[in-house]
Protein backbone atom coordinates (compact mmCIF):
# COMPACT_ATOMS: atom_id res chain seq x y z
CA UNK A 1 0.00 0.00 0.00
CA UNK A 2 1.04 3.70 -0.29
CA UNK A 3 2.64 5.34 2.89
CA UNK A 4 -0.22 7.42 3.56
CA UNK A 5 -3.36 5.32 4.64
CA UNK A 6 -6.57 6.24 2.18
CA UNK A 7 -9.03 8.20 3.92
CA UNK A 8 -11.72 5.63 4.81
CA UNK A 9 -15.08 7.58 3.98
CA UNK A 10 -18.51 7.29 5.27
CA UNK A 11 -20.88 4.94 3.53
CA UNK A 12 -23.69 7.24 2.85
CA UNK A 13 -26.77 5.87 5.12
CA UNK A 14 -30.30 6.58 3.62
CA UNK A 15 -32.09 8.32 6.75
CA UNK A 16 -35.80 6.33 7.53
CA UNK A 17 -38.40 8.66 8.34
CA UNK A 18 -39.54 8.61 11.58
CA UNK A 19 -42.26 6.19 13.15
CA UNK A 20 -45.63 7.13 12.60
CA UNK A 21 -44.95 9.12 9.18
CA UNK A 22 -48.27 8.99 6.83
CA UNK A 23 -48.37 6.57 4.40
CA UNK A 24 -49.04 3.41 5.29
CA UNK A 25 -52.82 2.77 7.40
CA UNK A 26 -50.66 1.17 10.60
CA UNK A 27 -48.26 4.53 10.85
CA UNK A 28 -45.37 2.03 9.40
CA UNK A 29 -42.67 4.62 7.77
CA UNK A 30 -44.08 5.35 4.14
CA UNK A 31 -42.66 3.57 0.45
CA UNK A 32 -40.94 1.21 3.13
CA UNK A 33 -41.92 -2.27 2.30
CA UNK A 34 -42.44 -4.71 5.59
CA UNK A 35 -39.61 -6.59 4.72
CA UNK A 36 -37.24 -3.46 5.08
CA UNK A 37 -38.00 -2.51 8.43
CA UNK A 38 -35.59 -4.57 10.43
CA UNK A 39 -32.81 -5.21 7.57
CA UNK A 40 -29.32 -4.68 8.23
CA UNK A 41 -27.90 -1.37 7.53
CA UNK A 42 -25.55 -0.61 4.74
CA UNK A 43 -21.68 -1.93 5.68
CA UNK A 44 -19.50 0.19 7.45
CA UNK A 45 -16.56 -1.83 8.82
CA UNK A 46 -14.60 1.23 10.84
CA UNK A 47 -11.44 0.03 9.15
CA UNK A 48 -8.65 1.74 6.79
CA UNK A 49 -7.10 -1.42 5.10
CA UNK A 50 -8.54 -5.28 5.44
CA UNK A 51 -5.05 -5.81 6.57
CA UNK A 52 -6.46 -3.84 10.09
CA UNK A 53 -8.93 -7.27 10.57
CA UNK A 54 -6.99 -9.52 13.37
CA UNK A 55 -6.07 -12.97 11.49
CA UNK A 56 -5.00 -10.63 8.25
CA UNK A 57 -1.83 -8.99 8.95
CA UNK A 58 -0.24 -8.65 4.97
CA UNK A 59 3.36 -10.43 4.93
CA UNK A 60 5.55 -7.83 3.32
CA UNK A 61 9.01 -10.16 3.88
CA UNK A 62 10.23 -12.92 5.23
CA UNK A 63 9.54 -13.61 8.89
CA UNK A 64 7.94 -10.06 9.32
CA UNK A 65 4.84 -11.34 11.16
CA UNK A 66 2.68 -11.74 8.74
CA UNK A 67 -0.13 -13.89 8.58
CA UNK A 68 -1.49 -13.56 5.22
CA UNK A 69 0.00 -12.38 1.14
CA UNK A 70 0.37 -8.53 1.38
CA UNK A 71 -0.63 -8.94 -2.02
CA UNK A 72 -4.04 -9.90 -1.60
CA UNK A 73 -4.79 -7.33 1.34
CA UNK A 74 -3.40 -4.41 -1.30
CA UNK A 75 -5.62 -5.76 -4.41
CA UNK A 76 -8.94 -5.73 -1.44
CA UNK A 77 -7.35 -2.64 -0.88
CA UNK A 78 -8.15 -1.26 -4.05
CA UNK A 79 -11.59 -2.03 -4.17
CA UNK A 80 -13.98 1.35 -5.05
CA UNK A 81 -14.87 3.07 -1.52
CA UNK A 82 -17.96 5.09 -2.51
CA UNK A 83 -20.23 5.84 -5.19
CA UNK A 84 -22.56 3.29 -6.97
CA UNK A 85 -19.69 0.53 -7.53
CA UNK A 86 -18.43 0.89 -3.86
CA UNK A 87 -17.62 -2.80 -3.02
CA UNK A 88 -14.53 -2.25 -0.32
CA UNK A 89 -17.27 -1.73 2.67
CA UNK A 90 -18.95 -4.58 1.84
CA UNK A 91 -16.46 -6.52 1.23
CA UNK A 92 -14.28 -5.48 4.79
CA UNK A 93 -17.56 -5.80 6.40
CA UNK A 94 -18.00 -9.75 5.23
CA UNK A 95 -14.20 -10.54 5.93
CA UNK A 96 -14.29 -9.17 9.68
CA UNK A 97 -17.81 -11.20 9.93
CA UNK A 98 -15.82 -14.17 9.46
CA UNK A 99 -16.08 -16.08 12.77
CA UNK A 100 -12.57 -17.65 13.07
CA UNK A 101 -8.87 -15.93 11.65
CA UNK A 102 -8.79 -19.73 9.54
CA UNK A 103 -12.06 -18.66 7.76
CA UNK A 104 -10.91 -15.06 7.18
CA UNK A 105 -7.73 -15.81 5.89
CA UNK A 106 -9.58 -17.91 3.17
CA UNK A 107 -12.39 -15.55 1.97
CA UNK A 108 -9.35 -12.86 1.76
CA UNK A 109 -7.29 -15.49 -0.86
CA UNK A 110 -10.47 -17.05 -2.56
CA UNK A 111 -11.74 -13.42 -3.01
CA UNK A 112 -8.42 -12.25 -4.64
CA UNK A 113 -8.10 -14.89 -6.69
CA UNK A 114 -11.75 -14.45 -8.40
CA UNK A 115 -10.39 -10.37 -8.79
CA UNK A 116 -6.99 -11.50 -10.64
CA UNK A 117 -9.10 -13.56 -13.52
CA UNK A 118 -12.16 -11.23 -13.13
CA UNK A 119 -9.51 -8.66 -14.07
CA UNK A 120 -8.25 -10.58 -17.23
CA UNK A 121 -11.65 -12.36 -18.44
CA UNK A 122 -13.52 -9.20 -17.92
CA UNK A 123 -11.59 -6.15 -17.84
CA UNK A 124 -13.38 -3.62 -16.05
CA UNK A 125 -16.47 -5.31 -14.32
CA UNK A 126 -16.86 -4.68 -10.65
CA UNK A 127 -17.82 -6.92 -8.04
CA UNK A 128 -21.48 -5.70 -8.28
CA UNK A 129 -21.53 -6.32 -12.18
CA UNK A 130 -20.32 -9.77 -11.78
CA UNK A 131 -23.51 -11.57 -13.76
CA UNK A 132 -23.96 -15.74 -13.58
CA UNK A 133 -23.12 -16.04 -16.80
CA UNK A 134 -19.56 -14.71 -15.68
CA UNK A 135 -19.28 -17.26 -12.38
CA UNK A 136 -20.07 -20.59 -14.68
CA UNK A 137 -17.07 -19.87 -16.75
CA UNK A 138 -14.83 -19.00 -14.04
CA UNK A 139 -15.70 -22.30 -12.34
CA UNK A 140 -15.22 -23.83 -15.64
CA UNK A 141 -11.91 -22.56 -16.28
CA UNK A 142 -10.76 -23.61 -12.97
CA UNK A 143 -11.90 -27.05 -13.68
CA UNK A 144 -10.20 -27.60 -16.78
CA UNK A 145 -7.07 -25.05 -16.64
CA UNK A 146 -8.39 -22.89 -19.52
CA UNK A 147 -9.29 -19.44 -20.43
CA UNK A 148 -7.57 -16.85 -18.50
CA UNK A 149 -7.64 -19.27 -15.26
CA UNK A 150 -4.74 -20.99 -17.12
CA UNK A 151 -2.77 -17.90 -16.55
CA UNK A 152 -3.12 -17.78 -12.80
CA UNK A 153 -2.89 -21.67 -11.75
CA UNK A 154 0.75 -23.07 -11.46
CA UNK A 155 1.88 -24.21 -14.15
CA UNK A 156 -2.19 -24.08 -15.80
CA UNK A 157 -2.95 -26.95 -14.29
CA UNK A 158 -6.64 -27.70 -13.95
CA UNK A 159 -7.83 -27.45 -9.64
CA UNK A 160 -9.16 -30.07 -8.01
CA UNK A 161 -13.13 -30.16 -7.78
CA UNK A 162 -13.42 -29.79 -3.91
CA UNK A 163 -10.89 -26.49 -4.32
CA UNK A 164 -13.20 -25.26 -7.35
CA UNK A 165 -16.17 -25.95 -4.92
CA UNK A 166 -14.88 -23.99 -2.13
CA UNK A 167 -13.92 -20.81 -4.18
CA UNK A 168 -17.78 -20.60 -5.47
CA UNK A 169 -18.55 -21.19 -1.82
CA UNK A 170 -16.95 -17.95 -0.57
CA UNK A 171 -18.19 -15.83 -3.53
CA UNK A 172 -21.76 -17.12 -2.79
CA UNK A 173 -21.40 -16.21 0.89
CA UNK A 174 -20.06 -12.44 -0.49
CA UNK A 175 -22.85 -12.25 -2.36
CA UNK A 176 -25.31 -13.37 0.27
CA UNK A 177 -23.98 -11.12 2.61
CA UNK A 178 -24.28 -8.32 -0.34
CA UNK A 179 -28.13 -9.13 -0.50
CA UNK A 180 -28.64 -9.04 3.39
CA UNK A 181 -27.06 -5.53 4.09
CA UNK A 182 -28.76 -4.38 0.31
CA UNK A 183 -25.85 -3.53 -1.68
CA UNK A 184 -27.21 -6.04 -4.56
CA UNK A 185 -30.31 -7.09 -4.99
CA UNK A 186 -29.83 -10.88 -6.23
CA UNK A 187 -27.05 -12.92 -6.02
CA UNK A 188 -25.12 -14.15 -8.90
CA UNK A 189 -24.39 -16.77 -7.80
CA UNK A 190 -27.18 -18.40 -6.50
CA UNK A 191 -28.03 -21.27 -9.10
CA UNK A 192 -24.21 -21.92 -9.84
CA UNK A 193 -23.98 -26.04 -9.62
CA UNK A 194 -20.53 -26.50 -7.53
CA UNK A 195 -18.46 -29.78 -9.22
CA UNK A 196 -19.07 -32.91 -7.36
CA UNK A 197 -16.82 -33.66 -4.50
CA UNK A 198 -15.18 -37.05 -4.24
CA UNK A 199 -16.92 -38.66 -0.94
CA UNK A 200 -13.40 -40.14 -0.31
CA UNK A 201 -10.30 -38.11 0.85
CA UNK A 202 -7.03 -37.18 -1.19
CA UNK A 203 -5.18 -36.34 1.92
CA UNK A 204 -2.27 -39.46 1.67
CA UNK A 205 -2.31 -40.74 5.48
CA UNK A 206 0.59 -42.41 7.15
CA UNK A 207 0.34 -45.83 8.68
CA UNK A 208 0.04 -46.46 11.78
CA UNK A 209 3.78 -47.60 12.33
CA UNK A 210 4.83 -44.18 11.25
CA UNK A 211 2.20 -41.96 13.60
CA UNK A 212 3.43 -44.06 16.53
CA UNK A 213 6.99 -43.28 15.64
CA UNK A 214 6.19 -39.68 14.92
CA UNK A 215 5.17 -39.55 18.48
CA UNK A 216 8.16 -41.27 20.15
CA UNK A 217 10.16 -38.88 17.80
CA UNK A 218 8.36 -35.40 19.39
CA UNK A 219 9.36 -37.03 22.87
CA UNK A 220 12.76 -37.56 21.64
CA UNK A 221 13.60 -33.48 20.81
CA UNK A 222 11.13 -32.40 23.47
CA UNK A 223 14.74 -31.04 25.49
CA UNK A 224 15.70 -29.07 22.48
CA UNK A 225 12.80 -28.14 20.92
CA UNK A 226 9.98 -27.73 23.67
CA UNK A 227 7.50 -26.53 21.45
CA UNK A 228 7.89 -28.37 18.44
CA UNK A 229 7.65 -31.53 20.27
CA UNK A 230 4.22 -30.44 22.19
CA UNK A 231 2.69 -29.26 18.94
CA UNK A 232 3.83 -32.65 16.94
CA UNK A 233 1.86 -35.02 19.69
CA UNK A 234 -1.18 -32.53 19.61
CA UNK A 235 -1.39 -32.99 16.16
CA UNK A 236 -0.30 -36.74 15.91
CA UNK A 237 -2.88 -37.37 18.82
CA UNK A 238 -6.00 -34.94 18.01
CA UNK A 239 -5.82 -34.01 14.33
CA UNK A 240 -6.34 -30.40 14.92
CA UNK A 241 -6.29 -28.00 11.95
CA UNK A 242 -3.02 -25.72 11.73
CA UNK A 243 -4.94 -22.91 12.13
CA UNK A 244 -6.61 -24.33 15.16
CA UNK A 245 -3.34 -25.29 16.33
CA UNK A 246 -2.15 -21.70 15.90
CA UNK A 247 -4.67 -20.33 18.01
CA UNK A 248 -4.40 -22.18 21.01
CA UNK A 249 -3.95 -19.88 24.18
CA UNK A 250 -2.39 -21.05 27.81
CA UNK A 251 -5.76 -20.61 28.94
CA UNK A 252 -7.26 -22.85 26.55
CA UNK A 253 -5.63 -25.70 28.61
CA UNK A 254 -7.49 -26.82 31.88
CA UNK A 255 -9.08 -29.67 33.87
CA UNK A 256 -12.59 -30.99 33.39
CA UNK A 257 -13.91 -34.25 35.71
CA UNK A 258 -10.59 -35.11 36.71
CA UNK A 259 -9.45 -34.62 32.88
CA UNK A 260 -6.90 -32.25 30.82
CA UNK A 261 -8.16 -31.02 27.97
CA UNK A 262 -7.80 -28.36 25.58
CA UNK A 263 -11.05 -26.04 24.41
CA UNK A 264 -10.32 -24.42 20.81
CA UNK A 265 -12.59 -22.90 18.06
CA UNK A 266 -12.70 -24.90 15.17
CA UNK A 267 -14.18 -23.93 11.63
CA UNK A 268 -17.71 -22.00 11.71
CA UNK A 269 -16.72 -21.01 15.54
CA UNK A 270 -17.89 -23.69 17.16
CA UNK A 271 -15.90 -24.39 20.44
CA UNK A 272 -14.93 -28.03 21.51
CA UNK A 273 -12.87 -29.72 23.86
CA UNK A 274 -10.58 -32.45 23.55
CA UNK A 275 -9.02 -34.43 26.32
CA UNK A 276 -5.14 -35.05 26.24
CA UNK A 277 -3.46 -38.04 26.95
CA UNK A 278 -0.91 -38.42 30.39
CA UNK A 279 1.75 -38.81 27.51
CA UNK A 280 0.63 -35.78 25.52
CA UNK A 281 -0.10 -33.28 28.40
CA UNK A 282 3.71 -34.29 29.68
CA UNK A 283 5.11 -32.38 26.61
CA UNK A 284 2.56 -29.69 26.60
CA UNK A 285 2.67 -29.15 30.72
CA UNK A 286 5.99 -26.60 30.10
CA UNK A 287 4.49 -24.70 27.70
CA UNK A 288 2.12 -23.68 30.15
CA UNK A 289 4.33 -22.72 33.50
CA UNK A 290 4.82 -18.80 34.22
CA UNK A 291 2.88 -17.68 31.73
CA UNK A 292 -0.58 -16.09 31.42
CA UNK A 293 -3.85 -17.62 30.05
CA UNK A 294 -3.81 -14.96 27.51
CA UNK A 295 0.02 -16.13 25.95
CA UNK A 296 -0.31 -17.90 22.88
CA UNK A 297 0.45 -22.04 23.79
CA UNK A 298 2.83 -22.34 20.83
CA UNK A 299 5.69 -19.06 19.86
CA UNK A 300 8.74 -19.18 17.66
CA UNK A 301 11.71 -18.34 19.53
CA UNK A 302 11.61 -14.93 18.38
CA UNK A 303 7.96 -14.84 19.99
CA UNK A 304 5.82 -14.94 16.27
CA UNK A 305 3.19 -17.39 16.38
CA UNK A 306 3.69 -21.27 15.05
CA UNK A 307 1.95 -20.81 11.84
CA UNK A 308 1.13 -23.99 9.21
CA UNK A 309 4.93 -23.58 7.90
CA UNK A 310 6.71 -23.83 11.67
CA UNK A 311 4.42 -26.43 12.37
CA UNK A 312 5.62 -28.59 8.88
CA UNK A 313 9.05 -27.82 10.45
CA UNK A 314 8.52 -29.17 13.72
CA UNK A 315 6.87 -32.69 12.47
CA UNK A 316 9.90 -32.75 10.42
CA UNK A 317 12.05 -32.68 12.90
CA UNK A 318 10.46 -35.09 14.77
CA UNK A 319 10.34 -37.20 11.71
CA UNK A 320 14.21 -37.23 11.72
CA UNK A 321 14.37 -37.90 15.29
CA UNK A 322 12.41 -41.40 14.49
CA UNK A 323 14.45 -41.99 10.86
CA UNK A 324 10.97 -41.52 9.19
CA UNK A 325 11.12 -39.63 5.81
CA UNK A 326 10.17 -36.17 6.29
CA UNK A 327 8.89 -35.82 2.92
CA UNK A 328 5.53 -34.18 2.43
CA UNK A 329 4.68 -34.70 6.10
CA UNK A 330 2.25 -31.41 6.82
CA UNK A 331 -0.41 -30.47 9.47
CA UNK A 332 -3.10 -31.69 6.97
CA UNK A 333 -1.56 -34.87 6.45
CA UNK A 334 -1.34 -35.72 10.44
CA UNK A 335 -5.03 -34.86 10.30
CA UNK A 336 -5.90 -36.99 7.39
CA UNK A 337 -4.02 -40.00 9.83
CA UNK A 338 -5.48 -39.78 12.75
CA UNK A 339 -8.96 -39.87 10.91
CA UNK A 340 -8.16 -42.74 8.73
CA UNK A 341 -6.70 -44.63 11.74
CA UNK A 342 -9.56 -44.00 13.82
CA UNK A 343 -11.92 -45.06 11.79
CA UNK A 344 -9.96 -48.24 10.31
CA UNK A 345 -9.67 -49.28 13.74
CA UNK A 346 -13.60 -49.07 14.00
CA UNK A 347 -13.89 -46.19 16.12
CA UNK A 348 -17.78 -44.81 15.22
CA UNK A 349 -17.41 -42.48 12.81
CA UNK A 350 -19.55 -39.85 15.14
CA UNK A 351 -16.46 -39.82 17.95
CA UNK A 352 -14.14 -39.06 14.77
CA UNK A 353 -16.34 -36.36 13.74
CA UNK A 354 -16.91 -34.49 17.25
CA UNK A 355 -12.72 -35.06 17.77
CA UNK A 356 -11.89 -33.20 14.33
CA UNK A 357 -14.97 -30.98 14.71
CA UNK A 358 -16.40 -31.39 11.54
CA UNK A 359 -20.22 -30.39 11.54
CA UNK A 360 -21.54 -33.16 8.95
CA UNK A 361 -20.70 -37.25 9.18
CA UNK A 362 -20.22 -37.33 5.66
CA UNK A 363 -17.17 -35.04 5.46
CA UNK A 364 -15.47 -37.64 8.32
CA UNK A 365 -16.55 -40.28 6.05
CA UNK A 366 -14.02 -39.37 3.85
CA UNK A 367 -11.38 -40.31 5.34
CA UNK A 368 -12.83 -43.96 6.12
CA UNK A 369 -9.94 -45.35 3.85
CA UNK A 370 -8.06 -46.78 5.78
CA UNK A 371 -5.43 -50.09 5.40
CA UNK A 372 -8.35 -52.61 6.51
CA UNK A 373 -10.50 -51.39 3.71
CA UNK A 374 -7.41 -51.39 1.14
CA UNK A 375 -6.03 -54.47 2.29
CA UNK A 376 -9.62 -56.18 1.27
CA UNK A 377 -10.18 -53.77 -2.06
CA UNK A 378 -12.11 -55.96 -4.78
CA UNK A 379 -9.05 -54.95 -6.93
CA UNK A 380 -6.96 -57.29 -5.05
CA UNK A 381 -9.26 -59.74 -5.04
CA UNK A 382 -9.89 -59.92 -8.70
CA UNK A 383 -5.57 -60.32 -9.35
CA UNK A 384 -6.35 -63.56 -6.93
CA UNK A 385 -8.84 -64.55 -9.75
CA UNK A 386 -6.63 -64.31 -12.21
CA UNK A 387 -3.34 -65.94 -10.62
CA UNK A 388 -1.75 -68.99 -12.21
CA UNK A 389 -3.07 -72.25 -10.25
CA UNK A 390 -0.63 -74.45 -8.55
CA UNK A 391 -0.48 -77.23 -10.37
CA UNK A 392 -0.78 -80.26 -8.77
CA UNK A 393 1.47 -82.81 -8.49
CA UNK A 394 0.89 -86.31 -10.58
Amino acid sequence: MDDEPPTLEPTAVVPRPPAGTPGLPDGRPGGLHPAHLHSAPPPAPLLVSVGDIPGLRPRRRRGDGGEVAGADVDLIDRLPRSGPSASWPTVAAWLRAGKTAATRRARLADTAAFLRWLALAAPGTGLWEVTEDMLVAYADELGTGTGAAAELTRGGRPLRAATVARRLSTLSSLYRYAVRRHVIPASPAAHVDRPEVSKEGRTPARPLEEAAALLAGAETIASEHPADAAAVALLVTTGLRAAELEGLTVGRIGTDAGHTVIRFRVKGGKEIRVPLADRVHALVRPLTVGRTAADPLLVREDGRPFDRWRQTTALRRAARAAGLDPTALTPHVLRATAATLLLGSGVPVEDVQELLGHASPVTTQRYDRGATKLEQHAAYKMAALLAPKARAPE
